[in-house]
């Protein structure tokens, strides 16, 4: 099982795709075959570096650099201007990700608050976190998005260092990794390898 970080990409909703896209003060969804935009929801900040996540018929998208916002938004019925509508299943305000994106691994949205070394877990249907946010000691700053694989969590800072969690309620550390370089890239996971870009 791999953990999904979708970037400015394609998702499939009702047999047609769909371009999914945080930008300024809101996030919007695309129809890739005319580009005319299906739906957007307000509420995000001015400045977005997070790329949204998608599964299971939902959108999470996220920013923290003058507004701390997350929102849940449902696919299913999304259409027009959906801010302040039933289409945003939940919201919040506070420990937000301004630079790594959010990682959807189960039914377990991840994200750091932030660039900081801070870990939040909720579950992705309710937004409830029952247990944390973690600070994760030995990491500072963090611009690689958290990537999941084989019930893990990896997450690299600038300066080298990768945090191994447990993919476990709550996440426990396994290992400590250390590379002399330097970490802005996300992780990409293929055939059971892990690849960092330094």
């Amino acid at each position: 099982q791999i953990g999904f970080h979708l970037g400015l990409g394609q998702v499939e909703h009702d047999g047609k795709p769909q371009l999914i896209i945080s930008g300024t003060n809101r996030v919007r969804g695309y129809d890739l075959a005319t580009g005319n935009v299906i739906w957007e929801c307000g509420g995000l900040s001015a400045n977005i570096v997070a790329s949204p996540v998608s599964a299971d018929g939902m959108v999470y998208a996220a920013s923290s650099y003058d507004t701390r916002a997350m929102l849940a938004i449902r696919l299913d019925g999304a259409k027009g201007d959906i801010t302040g509508t039933d289409q945003v299943v939940w919201r919040r305000r506070r420990g937000t990700p301004y630079v790594p994106s959010p990682l959807l691994y189960g039914d377990s949205l991840y994200f750091l608050h932030h660039y900081q070394g801070i870990l939040s877990r909720v579950d992705a249907k309710t937004g409830e976190e029952r247990t944390g946010p973690f600070r994760l000691g030995g990491i500072r700053n963090v611009y690689a998005s958290p990537v999941g694989a084989a019930n893990r969590l990896y997450i690299t800072d600038r300066q080298g260092t990768t945090l191994v969690m447990s993919h476990a309620n709550p996440p426990k550390m396994l290992a400590v990794n250390r590379l002399d370089d330097s970490f802005s890239a996300s992780a990409a996971v293929a055939g059971g390898e892990l690849f960092l870009r330094g």
